[in-house]
């Protein structure tokens, strides 16, 4: 076939979804049924959530329909011969297609129980293996070769479902969906008409017209900004996106290690996926119930403009997409490159958390530094305007009580931002090296905890940080579950013979080993190596009624050890709280490099000498 009509007759069915997306669409917007709640402040149904991703599926049907029929009216031989060898797979599409259509449609008009589309789904999905498409080769991923039809057909239906619920979890506000949809069957359009897979790219050019036009007009129309896909076209798009990534993966018409490359385009939204479900279920949240906890709505926190959001997301996809190709093209271990993959995202991942940190807390300076002038927030200011700043903006977290009159002098952090700044950096890759080279001890305290009552090895509890804020720090569990049954009470009330630490729990505080998860919390960003020792709330609240100065320590990250710790010890009493308190406020005002190290190396020398504190 001429090269030339190949790509021509692949135009066709984007051409006529495109056109008829951009009729349609506009014109097909129905009221959403249950999810308003993502407009809480939308006055009327009508210019709150609106589901327009109903077209999608007649949309594709007609443009897909009409260039399989072309072989017949064209008389063209060898189309008409494609088209016949794959009479069963264009049936699965229609049908699968039609029901997942259905079920979408009748949730977005009225919902629909969780269990009935989980049902619909695994319906839908069966249709791969029953029709002889489902994914027999490893090529050597997780050291498996050949898989037997036992555990490739199981594995095609799990992740058709899991593809397919994805992009249902996906919808949200800006055409993340649909974007993301366009950007992967962009790429597997060009992987199927480099290796000549002309169904394939027939349907992958049929949903990309459509996709791409609802993308368009979710980004670029303001009256569509609050509209959703809907799971009507959600489960549809997502269908069609597992029936391209099952497809291309068919050891029988790809390259070897094709499925790489398609787990290179599906990676960033599949693992975005895994940690929005995983926040669900942290936060005790509905599973299928949408929020703003999506990759766009991470990338928005930064502060990054509103229209860089889908560029930046599509770089990262053609990131994977490259490094992956490239990885099969030279023949690399698969194992090799699902973990280059996993490392890449995770370093993406806490580049993102770093600026939303950065973002958040540079709202707080903008606000502080609009009426007092640049670098003001760690000025000595008077205290008047301290606390007017305060009481408008809420920014340090100081007790309304504390008026102006008070002759209490505010503490400045003696750093400046230069030295906060290239503080911040070590910390983050100090706590990164500490993280992987301690990794087998964490692992090993992790097991013998496990083993000594059964108990979660990983203890979190929520502290005031920086800026006054809430976090969860984490620990190795020395306690009995029970412990605090009785309400509050500080661990060190009697000290290592404390009754309420477990066996193994009394070795991992008497070595400090207990304190290793706080790696993590540095690594984030929720605390520095040396700062000072952050508390519960419940005792903040007691000593800032004696001493508000406390709230002055909210200019900086709490630390995993701290000057005070190294001439107080941890605390006990009040009078010890207090005590602590004034080295750390010493801490503050006169903190630098050359302390940090000097703090840093006397705690150094007080573990390996085994100082008790």
């Amino acid at each position: 076939m001429d090269i030339y009509f190949s790509v021509l007759i692949r135009i066709i069915p984007l051409f006529i979804s495109a056109l008829l997306g951009l009729f349609i669409i506009p014109n097909m917007r129905l009221n959403a049924s249950d999810k308003k709640h993502l407009f809480p402040n939308a006055k009327n149904q009508s210019d709150g959530l609106m589901i327009g991703g109903i077209a999608f599926f007649p949309i594709i049907l007609i443009a897909l329909c009409t260039t399989i029929s072309l072989p017949l009216l064209l008389g063209i031989t060898e189309l008409r011969h494609v088209v016949g060898a794959t009479t069963m797979r264009i049936m699965q599409i229609i049908v699968g297609c039609s029901i997942l259509f259905i079920v979408g449609l009748k949730d977005d008009l009225h919902g629909t129980g969780g269990q009935v589309k989980l049902g619909v789904l695994l319906l839908a999905s069966m249709m791969f293996p029953a029709t002889g498409l489902w994914i027999d080769h490893l090529h050597g991923l997780f050291g498996i070769e050949h898989l037997s039809p036992y555990i490739g057909m199981p594995l095609t239906v799990l992740l058709a479902v899991y593809i397919t619920e994805a992009f249902s979890l996906l919808d949200g506000l800006d055409g993340l969906c649909s974007g993301v949809g366009s950007l992967l069957l962009l790429v597997f359009l060009g992987f199927s008409v480099w290796y000549g897979s002309t169904l394939i790219s027939f349907v992958a050019a049929a949903t990309l017209g459509v996709a791409g036009v609802f993308c368009l007009m979710s980004f670029f129309t303001k009256r569509w900004k609050n509209t959703l896909m809907g799971n009507s076209g959600a489960y549809v798009l997502g269908y069609i996106i597992s029936y391209h990534a099952i497809g291309l993966s068919d050891s029988t018409y790809m390259p070897k290690n094709m499925l790489m490359i398609c787990i290179g385009a599906l990676f960033v939204p599949m693992i975005d996926i895994i940690r929005v479900v995983s926040s669900r279920v942290r936060d005790k949240r509905t599973l299928d119930r949408p929020d703003r906890n999506q990759f766009n709505h991470k990338l928005l926190r930064t502060g990054m403009p509103r229209h860089l959001i889908p560029f930046t997301i599509a770089c990262l996809m053609g990131i994977f997409v490259v490094m992956n190709t490239y990885g099969v093209l030279m023949r690399w271990n698969p194992n090799i490159l699902l973990l280059m993959d996993i490392a890449l995202w995770i370093a993406i991942h806490s580049i993102i958390n770093y600026f939303i940190h950065q973002h958040e807390n540079a709202g707080f300076h903008h606000e502080w530094e609009k009426a007092y002038g640049e670098d003001s927030w760690y000025a000595n200011i008077p205290h008047e305007a301290l606390r007017h700043k305060v009481e408008t903006y809420g920014t340090m977290g100081l007790p309304s009580d504390m008026m102006a009159e008070s002759n209490i002098a505010f503490i400045a952090d003696g750093m400046n931002a230069f030295e906060r700044n290239t503080k911040r950096l070590v910390d983050l890759m100090i706590s990164a090296i500490c993280l992987i080279v301690f990794s087998p001890l964490m692992l090993i305290s992790y097991i013998l905890i496990k083993c000594d009552d059964g108990g979660p090895a990983i203890f979190k509890q929520e502290r005031l940080g920086r800026f006054g804020r809430p976090f969860y720090i984490y620990k190795f569990r020395s306690m009995r579950m029970d412990a605090e049954k009785a309400g509050p009470a500080l661990s060190h009330a009697s000290g290592n013979k404390d009754p309420r630490l477990t066996k193994v729990g009394r070795f991992l505080r008497a070595h400090h080993l207990d304190e290793l998860p706080q790696l993590w919390n540095v690594f984030i960003g929720d605390m520095a190596f040396i700062g000072y020792r952050p508390e519960r709330k419940f005792y903040i609240d007691q000593i800032v009624k004696i001493d508000p100065r406390y709230t002055f320590l909210y200019q900086i990250r709490p630390g995993v050890t701290s000057y005070a710790t190294l001439y107080n010890g941890y605390t006990d009493t009040m009078e010890k709280m207090l005590r602590r308190l004034e080295l750390d406020l010493y801490y503050l005002g006169h903190r630098s490099w050359w302390l940090d190290i000097k703090i840093l190396g006397l705690t150094f020398l007080n573990i390996i000498f085994g100082k008790k504190f």
